[in-house]
């Protein structure tokens, strides 16, 4: 179901396409070679045909998250964006979240300064955020962010990793939508294969083998020294069993 099941069937659509191709210029075929053509040709059929299905599967549970925030990462299920808002001066950074599956997972985001044009980064604090999420969960963690005065109002780059757990596996998958895949994990390292990531773009998807950044809009005005009452918080609006959202949370 995921990008790794995708960029399966691309790579096998891509070499099953180049060899029925070869064969089918053979001007004298023997047995053999009528056995690849055919054997080749289905194979590219049928790779075709799984990857269609998989890319317009349709969503068993409405997509909150994209409702929300429109585009978001995606960590083996784990979806989550991010926004930022003021409460009492002091600038709240929030991750939007929604589980893909069907059981419960921990989701661990990670979030540093970008390297700027000097390859030095911003002097913002880095952010770590661990989320329990329950069955198809959507919802929102919160922690307060000190903004130094240079930065208000600008637009900051984030380099984002994260990783998830499944204590129970992952179980039924219920919403298809890839998104925007991650595979740099919560220290920022990346064991992702270049072919899977070419085999995942050529899919349409976009795969992110190194620290992937999101841009972040930061408030006009907000403290750069936390109050001793600031802390994370989290809110789940919708979980799986939960009648629906009208309309979904914003």
């Amino acid at each position: 179901m995921g990008e790794s099941v995708k960029a399966v069937c691309v790579l096998i659509f891509i070499v099953a396409t180049i060899v029925a191709a070869v064969v089918w210029f053979d001007n004298q075929p023997n047995p053999a070679v009528w056995n690849v053509r055919i054997g080749a040709t289905l194979v590219a059929v049928l790779a075709l045909a799984a990857l269609l299905k998989l890319q317009f599967w349709q969503d068993l549970v409405r997509d909150y998250l994209r409702e929300t925030t429109g585009e978001y990462f995606n960590r083996d299920g784990f979806c989550f964006a991010f926004s930022t808002e003021v409460v009492d001066g002091v600038c709240q950074f929030q991750a939007f979240y929604q589980n893909q599956y069907e059981h419960p997972c921990v989701g661990r985001i990670a979030l540093r300064p970008a390297r700027g044009f000097f390859l030095t980064r911003a002097k913002i604090d880095s952010l770590t955020f661990e989320i329990p999420c329950d069955a198809a969960a959507f919802g929102v963690a919160t922690l307060p962010l000190p903004v130094p005065p240079e930065m208000l109002g600008k637009k900051q780059a984030f380099e984002v990793g994260a990783s998830v757990q499944y204590p129970r596996g992952k179980g039924q998958r219920l919403r298809f939508r890839d998104g925007v895949f991650l595979r740099a994990n919560t220290n920022f390292g990346n064991t992702f294969g270049t072919a899977l990531t070419i085999a995942g773009a050529l899919t349409g998807s976009i795969v992110y083998s190194s620290p992937a950044t999101a841009t972040v809009q930061l408030p006009l005005q907000a403290t750069d020294e936390l109050p001793s009452h600031a802390s994370s918080r989290q809110q789940v609006f919708w979980k799986l069993g939960d009648p629906p959202l009208i309309p979904p949370a914003a």
